[in-house]
């Protein structure tokens, strides 16, 4: 018995296959448009898969490498500021070297090398509150937007940024700092000698505002054995003492013993006050309540040292009967100087061992990325030679499945009959 072979299935068969082999075309032609041969993820479910983490993980490296960018900038501003402040410090350290000379050292001389350092001075405290290409302070710790390094009216340098280290991570197990502490560069510098440091209390109420100044050390032996307690200078009401007028009492700061009888002592601007072998200076006009302090220290900040430095110029010069003190001091500034300059060249070789770091890290991203990229190509990119040879028997197999059907399609029976 015959097959019989009906009139729908012999159109819609046909109109299938032909319709199959356009979609196998299309998916072809949209392949070669895009270059990739995975185009959704049912095509390899498996290769679409490797495809997603290998993205994922070219884009950390990629991130890596912005962190790597953004470090390397903010590492090279940091050398080339503090490279600037050594060219500065090694400057002073000169202008000390010249000062002690005290027996050919001429009142014209001691005043040109105390204004040449003032200089220095401002030319540190400019460094010192750098900033960044973003606009952020360098050595502000967190506190990027808050300058580091104050002015006091009163006197004095202070510190308002914090000790906190910024760390960007350049690879998935390291992570390096971006930024390095002011304080620890410029403040907490070991001293040559126990030292101290003065300030006046922030709610002091004088006006014009009282000031101390960075005073010195005159008996090192005295301050030895003082520290590690601090002063208070109280001002006290001026009915305390008659005829009435503005004086202070100088007290141990821990238990407010009063020190070497200075108990409501008289005040004249631009008094000296010795104790404890620290010898500082009080201009303006404090009021009855004010408080300055003074606070020995095993170290001594970069600004102080300078001050310090300036102090002695102009207060003890030598031929005026403090020539011990003078010499002294000199070299502790000497002495200071290269505590500083060393202290910031152990900064600046651990910046050198991060950048050693991120150059090592930055070749071992680019190898990795490549890498993956290769893999990643291998598997989701279309085989070209492939793609449009399948392109062209495709083309070719729809072509005649078109040609076939159109010739059948024209078929009837009576063709048949004759």
């Amino acid at each position: 018995m015959a097959d019989r072979i009906s009139t729908y299935w012999m159109f819609t068969q046909p109109v299938n296959n032909m319709t199959r082999l356009q979609s196998q075309m299309n998916v072809t032609q949209q392949q070669l448009s895009t270059g990739l041969r995975i185009l959704t993820p049912a095509d390899d479910p498996v290769g679409a898969a490797r495809v997603l983490q290998l993205d994922q993980d070219i884009a950390l490296t990629e991130q890596y490498e912005r962190n790597i960018i953004l470090l390397d900038a903010r590492l090279s501003e940091e050398e080339s500021t503090l490279d600037a402040v050594q060219e500065s410090l090694d400057n002073i350290r000169e202008l000390a070297v010249q000062a002690g000379n005290a027996a050919v050292l001429t009142d014209e001389d001691r005043l040109a090398i105390a204004q040449e350092v003032e200089e220095r001075v401002n030319e540190l405290y400019d460094l010192m509150n750098s900033k960044d290409g973003a606009g952020e302070y360098l050595f502000a710790g967190f506190s990027g937007g808050t300058q580091p390094f104050q002015r006091n009216e009163a006197g004095g340098y202070s510190y308002e940024g914090d000790e906190g280290v910024r760390y960007l991570q350049v690879s998935s197990t390291i992570t390096l700092p971006s930024s390095d502490s002011g304080k620890d560069i410029f403040m907490d510098i070991p001293a040559a000698e126990t030292s101290f440091t003065s300030y006046a209390n922030p709610l002091n109420e004088g006006n014009p505002i009282g000031r101390i100044s960075a005073g010195l050390t005159v008996d090192q032996e005295a301050l030895d054995a003082f520290y590690p307690h601090d002063v208070v200078i109280t001002f006290e009401n001026p009915r305390d003492i008659d005829p009435a007028e503005p004086n202070y009492t100088v007290r141990r700061k821990s238990d407010g013993r009063v020190l070497d009888n200075l108990q409501n002592i008289p005040y004249v601007t631009g008094d000296e006050i010795n104790v404890a072998g620290m010898s500082v200076r009080l201009t303006g006009e404090p009021a009855p309540g004010d408080q300055f302090v003074v606070e020995t220290s095993s170290k001594q900040g970069i600004l102080t040292t300078a001050e310090k430095f300036l102090y002695t110029l102009e207060s003890y010069p030598p031929g005026t009967g403090f020539d011990d003190v003078y010499d002294a001091n000199i070299e502790a500034t000497l002495s200071n100087i290269d505590n500083a300059m060393e202290n910031i060249s152990q900064v600046r070789a651990r910046i050198g061992a991060r950048q050693n770091v991120t150059e090592a890290v930055t070749d071992q991203h680019a190898d990795s990325k490549l890498a993956a990229q290769d893999i990643r190509s291998k598997i989701r990119d279309v085989d070209w030679v492939e793609a449009v040879s399948r392109l062209q028997m495709e083309s070719l197999t729809l072509q005649a499945a078109q040609q076939s059907f159109a010739q059948t399609s024209q078929l009837s029976l009576f063709d048949f009959i004759r």
